[in-house]
């Protein structure tokens, strides 16, 4: 029947004319079949875009079949809708609702003329679009008063009920007043079936066994033999948007057109080949398509034991390595000497982090392979890193990173820096959580959105017990497990893909897509994505978090030396390299993957909108039972891995830079392993907390992490590089630079000022707050003085002569 469909959609949309071309052509790219389409409407539009009304139309179909190319359609229908003698208003401004544009925002002036006029097709549609406005001021129930209020005529209900069924969003209480409407409009209405349809569809869970959402149903598949054209297509319409794959039979009679319209003297041969029947089998084609789309898929019973069992390894982990720490050193450092080629697969592990795993597929969905260029500048972050910064670092063997601020630029700078990581590290668990629960675990295990509390306390619960036990030692280690299984998951995710389609090669796109939009080279803020943008990001992310965070300063640290530091730090750049080219190919495949299998989409998602809900369904449809279980304990273990360095990071800065200065108890040495514990737990519950606020930015995946979660990262770096490059640097001037630096993040993440897209916060902030710190700085040197200096000088040669004796001398 699947089959069956897909070529009735394509027979319509070849040979049918007009509206029922149009129909077929949305059908097919709703349902996720939309091979052709663009093509076909290209034509129509060289052929037919002088006629009124069906102009709109197509500017419909191609607005949706290249997302990239909508808004260049956008304009002609407003103008058609603001043009007061046009032909086409209405069309203009039911497109506007279909396609989710509001004409309150696009062309008010005309809209509030519309909406304080009568109530005709023109002021429902234009109300319709009006709930999609960034700050409506009108709801679902607007629509519903109008179908319930006297003395409206049947057209603009019947489009109001045909708006609702659309949009939705009732309460229980309005839909009981529309069940009610629907059940006692007269059968001759013309506004019946669609009343019918909205009730039918918008029915609350709790009302789907009750004697009116039966009733409703029982009225809606009378018309199945009805002689009107636009009763039929409605009634399908809600039968394959309802899921309920028992009445497939009745959708099957309409496709295979057992009981045509017939005019009278025809045959049912003749009478097939009429548009309207067309027109029906296509609109019963689209609906056997979404009831396809409606099969849910859960986990089995092999995958849930994989999961299981990797779950308690991590908690046993933890009680192995939580026996032999002994002291403060061994739980933040493991001792100091720690295996490099560990360390950093460690910090691989850490900075990758299930974020990365679960957004760079859908990056490469959505936008192409254009961020994934950035790789090739890692040979520069390595000589950058390994030749200025890390030396630097290594010198001075500190707990806390931001010990060095102080020795260099007093307690000020350090307390601020204490700040900016803590804000940094805060916002960044509580995204991995959210986005680990909200994007894969919901999808790939099944659970009711209700539990996601509950999954993300049990989340960050194992990870705390494990942490909090074993410290770096059991972080380093779960981190080398957890690197595998992630890389085998993104290599095993390959090989089913390729498996399926005969061969690497056939999943692998031969052109540039059109949705990836035009590929661009240059420096240019205000384009999300260009080549030399994706290098200048990744180096200023990978030098900034390199030179400042804590997590990354803490793993050079835990080496014997420089030379293994380093060592470290390219055993990172290369597994990351290593991974990002697997995890952009990944995204490639499970594309591939789902244009071929549309049906493992649900109603309404397309490939475009849901790219980020690609791979953990791939996961969950894709993949052979036990593997889908493995994968799945991958993201788990990504998204842990980050949670356990983010814990032991953040609570020894805190310890190191807040608690050792300000409590007088904590330094006593007896109690200081035990309030790391109880601060690891601390951070963890606060980190759970921001994590529901995460879910109110904006954007995909990739967007919420360099909006969130890298807010901080050139902020914090910028008084690093004071410190250890700028020798005039001062306290003031390098305060006000941090500040300065927040504060142009902040603008382009959440206000994008002057228009400077959301990839360009890491760049700027780090620009202007080197430029305003160093301006500062100097002025502030110049003409006060810099007092801190000798004391500076004190502070750095007594951890010479104590690190470094022999360099007493000098």
């Amino acid at each position: 029947m699947r089959e069956k469909s897909v070529a009735t959609l394509e027979e319509v949309l070849h040979q049918q004319q007009s509206w029922v071309k149009v129909h077929a052509a949305e059908y097919k790219l709703w349902a996720g079949y939309p091979n052709g389409v663009y093509e076909v409407f290209l034509e129509e539009k060289e052929r037919s875009e002088a006629i009124p009304q069906y102009r709109i139309g197509i500017w419909r179909v191609l607005a949706q079949a290249s997302p990239t190319q909508a808004a260049t359609y956008w304009p002609k229908i407003v103008e058609a809708f603001e043009d007061r003698s046009g032909k086409d208003r209405v069309h203009a401004a039911e497109t506007a609702a279909k396609l989710g544009l509001s004409l309150e925002d696009l062309a008010p002036r005309a809209t509030s003329e519309v909406l304080s006029g009568e109530i005709n097709s023109l002021y429902v549609y234009t109300l319709w679009s009006t709930l999609h406005g960034e700050n409506p001021t009108r709801s679902s129930g607007d629509l519903l008063e109008l179908i319930l209020s006297p003395g409206v005529e049947e057209l603009p209900k019947m489009q109001a009920a045909y708006a609702l069924r659309n949009y939705g969003n009732l309460s229980k209480e309005q839909w009981e007043k529309l069940a009610d409407a629907a059940l006692e409009e007269p059968s001759e209405s013309m506004a019946k079936v669609y009343l019918l349809s909205a009730a039918f569809l918008h029915a609350p869970d709790a009302a789907t066994e009750e004697a009116k959402y039966l009733n409703l149903k029982r009225n809606l598949l009378a018309m199945a033999d009805s002689p009107k054209k636009g009763e039929r297509m409605e009634m399908a319409i809600a039968l394959g948007e309802s899921g309920e794959v028992e009445e497939l039979p009745v959708l099957v009679g309409l496709l295979e057109g057992n009981n045509p319209i017939m005019e009278e003297g025809e045959s049912q041969e003749e009478a097939l080949e009429n548009a309207a029947n067309h027109d029906i089998r296509a609109t019963a084609a689209y609906a056997i398509l979404q009831l396809d789309r409606t099969e849910e898929y859960f986990l089995a019973w092999g995958d849930w034991m994989v999961v299981v069992v990797y779950l308690m390894g991590m908690l046993g982990i933890g009680y192995f390595f939580s026996r032999k720490n002994k002291d403060e050193k061994d739980y933040y450092l493991g001792g100091g000497k720690m295996n490099p080629i560990a360390v950093g697969l460690s910090l691989f592990a850490t900075l990758l982090s299930s974020l990365s795993y679960l957004s760079y597929p859908g990056e490469m969905v959505k936008y192409g392979p254009v961020i994934f260029s950035g790789v090739l500048i890692f040979p520069l972050v390595y000589y950058v890193v390994g030749w200025f910064l890390i030396p630097k670092f290594m010198k001075l063997r500190v707990t806390s990173a931001y010990e060095i601020l102080e020795i260099n630029l007093g307690v000020s700078i350090r307390l601020l820096a204490t700040f900016f990581f803590l804000s940094l590290r805060f916002l960044w668990m509580g995204t991995i959580i959210f986005i680990t629960v909200h994007t894969a675990i919901l999808s790939i295990f099944g659970f009711d959105p209700s539990f996601t509390l509950l999954i993300s306390v049990l989340l960050m619960g194992i990870t705390i017990f494990y942490t909090t036990m074993g410290g770096l030692k059991a972080v380093v280690f779960t981190d080398v497990i957890q690197s595998a299984v992630l890389i085998g998951g993104a290599v095993l995710t390959l090989f089913v893909v390729s498996w399926h389609f005969g061969s690497v090669s056939a999943w692998i796109p031969q052109d540039w897509l059109p949705h990836w939009g035009e590929l661009k080279m240059g420096f240019d803020a205000r384009e999300r994505l260009t080549i030399a943008n994706a290098l200048l990001t990744t180096f200023v992310w990978y030098v900034a978090s390199s030179g400042s965070d804590q997590m990354s300063i803490q793993r050079f640290l835990a080496t014997e030396n420089i030379h293994t530091a380093r060592r470290t730090f390219g055993v990172s750049l290369i597994t990351t390299f290593v991974v990002q080219v697997l995890l952009g190919f990944v995204g490639l495949a499970v594309m591939a993957y789902f244009t071929a299998f549309p049906r493992f989409l649900a109603p309404g998602e397309t490939l475009n909108s849901h790219a980020d809900q690609l791979f953990p369904k791939f996961i969950l449809v894709g993949l052979p039972v036990g593997i889908s279980g493995l994968v799945a304990a991958g993201i788990l273990a990504a998204a842990m891995s980050s949670l356990s360095s983010g814990l032991n990071s953040t609570s020894s800065v805190i310890s190191e830079d807040l608690l050792k200065r300000f409590s007088k108890t904590y330094k006593q040495p007896k109690n200081q392993l035990r309030s790391i514990r109880n601060l690891s737990l601390f951070v963890g519950i606060l980190a759970l907390g921001l994590s529901l606020l995460i879910s109110r930015v904006e954007g995909n995946l990739y967007d919420i992490i360099v909006k969130v979660v890298n807010l901080f990262v050139s902020p914090l770096f910028v008084l690093f590089f004071m410190a250890l490059f700028i020798p005039f640097a001062t306290a003031r001037g390098t305060f006000w630079g941090g500040i300065c630096s927040i504060s142009i993040a902040v603008a382009v993440a959440f206000f994008k000022v002057m228009g400077i897209e959301v990839l360009y916060i890491l760049p700027v902030s780090l620009g202007v707050g080197i430029l305003m710190g160093t301006l500062l700085s100097w002025v502030d040197h110049r003409l006060f003085g810099n007092p801190e200096t000798m004391e500076k000088r004190v502070k750095a040669a007594a951890i010479i002569k104590e690190d470094f004796p022999e360099k007493k001398e000098q």
